[in-house]
């Protein structure tokens, strides 16, 4: 059997112009993943393409190598890439205001409450593809897209292989999902809950991957989800 884990990347800088890079804790939290990666003796890592996930596997990387252990050369995959939150929010916020008034102050004084509501009511529209916008992937799009290079990475392996993936909560979400055989919304919102800097285990039948892009439950089995006992108290975030 080998071993996939999901790591989720460290907290982006939340709520700054530029997103897409990791907040100093969750440069902590990138370290911290390293030193305990450093005990996996993985065959491969891979990064999704996005600028947290890169940054967290090379201070992954350099946190191990510290520690005495040099992990396997990152591979970028651009299918571990997060859904598309952003163009979501851009296209569809002033639909949700239209619909729904009490959206409204949106435009003049938004609370960090009410952007979360916004949030995650478009990404439950979005999840159920109620809603969806042309050229903006949508949510069998997403799935397929995960689906297919995490299948890739499985088939790659060699018997009793170790791979570690950083990606984003999204496509971990995605992979439970698939281990369970749930709905595309089930999936999207299995992802809310998943902390930063967290590994969910998964094990898997190489050889059936080989021959087989099917995702079955006698083919992978989830281990362990969402964990985070290798960063301390004050290292833990959700977002």
């Amino acid at each position: 059997m080998g071993t996939l884990y999901l790591i989720r990347h460290g907290q982006a800088s939340y709520g700054e112009a530029d997103y897409d890079r990791l907040s100093v804790r969750g440069q902590d939290q990138a370290r911290a993943l390293g030193r305990w990666l450093a005990n996996r003796k993985l065959d491969a890592l891979y990064t999704g393409p996005l600028r947290r996930q890169v940054q967290t596997g090379d201070l992954a990387s350099e946190a191990a190598a510290e520690a005495g252990v040099t992990l396997p050369a990152a591979t970028r995959l651009a299918e571990l890439a997060e859904y598309p939150a952003f163009e979501m929010l851009q296209h569809l916020v002033p639909r949700l205001v239209a619909e729904d008034p009490k959206f409204e102050a949106l435009k003049t004084a938004p609370t960090p409450r009410l952007l979360d509501e916004a949030f995650h009511t478009i990404l439950s529209k979005w999840a159920s593809d109620e809603w969806y916008v042309d050229g903006v992937e949508r949510v069998s799009a997403f799935v397929a897209r995960v689906r297919d290079g995490l299948t890739r990475v499985l088939a790659s392996s060699r018997s009793g292989g170790r791979i570690a993936c950083v990606t984003s909560a999204g496509p971990i979400g995605v992979a439970v999902g698939l281990t369970f055989g749930i709905p595309d919304a089930r999936m999207v919102r299995t992802s809310i809950v998943i902390r930063n800097a967290s590994v969910t285990e998964l094990r898997f039948r190489t050889q059936d991957f080989a021959r087989d892009a099917a995702w079955k439950p006698e083919q992978i089995s989830l281990v362990t989800f969402n964990g985070t006992g290798h960063l301390t108290d004050e290292q833990h975030t959700e977002r």
